[in-house]
């Protein structure tokens, strides 16, 4: 990478500012709620002029679920292609009461801009239209760039390997770069190299048509509350570790270069209280990157108003997630599950699923990226063999079969899906450079 090809895109960055904020404020303020067609047709079609003003062939597909924008610069003659994913549809935002300013009223105070989907998605992909747009006004785009940003992705982009899969000609790259989730709480950058999977689940027990008064039945009738707790419960050991077979099945360990990585980063928040006095206790990235997780997310039966009810609620239910590592397959976890659950006399259905995804760390496209980051940091990122969340990263590593990498542009405390959302200008500002960084190093490397 020229450092003087460098520094000219830079400084065109720096003379952007204003206006990526002002391209951010606009996204922002469209409600585009995972689920909410009007709106998120409004984001899309709102991205797709973003990218054909920054100089792209810009698209939105249509289908089943949310439109998708696809936007694209062709390489030049053996140069390689890069594909920039994210996603525009943002989460619910209440309680609205929690909010300082309204969620969609853009609010630049405290030199970061507000809003929901500031910082989870609409500014990390801004910034690598913002970057194209630099590049193409000043030294001209290195390398192909491709574009594709979904409307799903907080509901478990169901619709979105079938379509990689059908447009896998249009999406051919040699690399997938995606800026998501935040950075390391200490401030530095990371470059990830997968995610876990994701499994989501509801479960329920019905008993009798409607509530019953609890002293006229008690002992009697069915209790769906104590009978669901009761199967879940019996889904762990003592030790805390899952009960259900077949759980654990499939799981490839950590090379010995991911364990290293793994161990060389910090951990910023207290570890479980029998870390310490457990010697043979994992520590908590190993638990958070190499180890399933099976949650309860949400229990609901019967009365929790104020005062005295007392009835045995007629129905139970909860809401099950489970995070994934490779090569557990969803669908056989599920089977697991479900089997273990029903056995208990418990409904299962499942919701959403997302298989695990994995990027060798020595792929040839690490290092330029890493010097990209460090270009436009001044620091030397933390490499993080998986991430703790989830992402559809499988459709790029599996249905594309191409390396993938996470580059998160936002800040720990950002308050994705919280109330106050926001992404300091700083880092939005950080985000463009290093996108335009990646461009210029990944351009170097001959076309696969």
């Amino acid at each position: 990478m020229s450092h003087d090809a460098l520094k000219t895109v830079f400084d065109r960055i720096d003379s952007l500012q204003q206006q990526v904020a002002e391209d951010l404020s606009l996204l922002v303020a469209i409600p585009s709620i995972a689920g909410h067609a009007e709106a998120c047709r409004d984001a899309a079609a709102t991205t797709a002029e973003l990218c054909t003003a920054a100089g792209f062939n810009a698209e939105v597909w249509e289908g089943p679920g949310a439109p998708t924008v696809f936007a694209e610069i062709p390489a030049p003659s053996g140069r390689p292609t890069v594909l920039f994913y994210g996603h525009y549809d943002v989460q619910p935002v209440e309680p609205l009461e929690a909010w300082t300013t309204p969620p969609f009223e853009p609010t630049i105070r405290d030199g970061a801009l507000f809003g929901r989907g500031a910082g989870d998605n609409k500014g990390q992909f801004l910034a690598h239209i913002a970057a194209v747009k630099a590049l193409e006004d000043t030294v001209g785009c290195p390398l192909g760039v491709k574009l594709l940003i979904e409307g799903e992705e907080e509901i478990g982009s169901p619709h979105l390997e079938r379509l990689v899969a059908a447009n896998a000609d249009r999406l051919a790259c040699d690399v997938t770069i995606t800026a998501d989730g935040p950075y390391h709480p200490d401030g530095n950058p990371l470059i990830i190299f997968g995610v876990r999977g994701l499994l989501f689940m509801d479960v329920a027990i019905d008993g009798a048509p409607h509530d019953l008064h609890s002293g006229s039945n008690g002992g009697i009738a069915p209790t769906p509350a104590r009978e669901l707790v009761g199967a879940l419960a019996a889904m762990w050991n003592e030790d805390g570790s899952v009960a259900v077979p077949g759980f654990y099945d499939d799981i490839v360990a950590p090379t010995p270069t991911e364990g290293e990585l793994a161990a060389r980063l910090p951990y910023a928040q207290q570890a479980r209280p029998d870390d310490a006095a457990d010697p043979s206790s994992t520590a908590p990235w190993h638990r958070l990157m190499f180890e399933p997780n099976l949650n309860i997310a949400g229990l609901a039966s019967g009365y929790d108003g104020t005062g005295v009810k007392t009835v045995i609620p007629h129905r139970a239910g909860a809401k099950i997630d489970v995070r994934l590592v490779v090569d557990q397959d969803p669908d056989k976890v599920y089977a697991s599950l479900r089997r273990f659950l029903e056995q208990r006399g418990v409904r299962v259905s499942r919701r959403a699923a997302v298989p695990p995804s994995r990027t060798p760390i020595d792929t040839p496209f690490s290092a330029p990226v890493q010097r990209a980051v460090e270009a436009s940091w001044n620091i030397r990122p933390w490499l993080q063999p998986r991430l703790g969340g989830t992402t559809p990263d499988f459709v790029f590593t599996r249905t594309l079969a191409v390396p993938s990498l996470l580059v998160p542009y936002a800040p720990a405390d950002m308050r994705h899906h919280a109330a106050d959302e926001h992404l300091p200008l700083e880092a939005l500002h950080r985000g463009v450079r290093t996108s335009a960084a990646i461009c210029l190093e990944l351009s170097a490397l001959p076309s696969p």
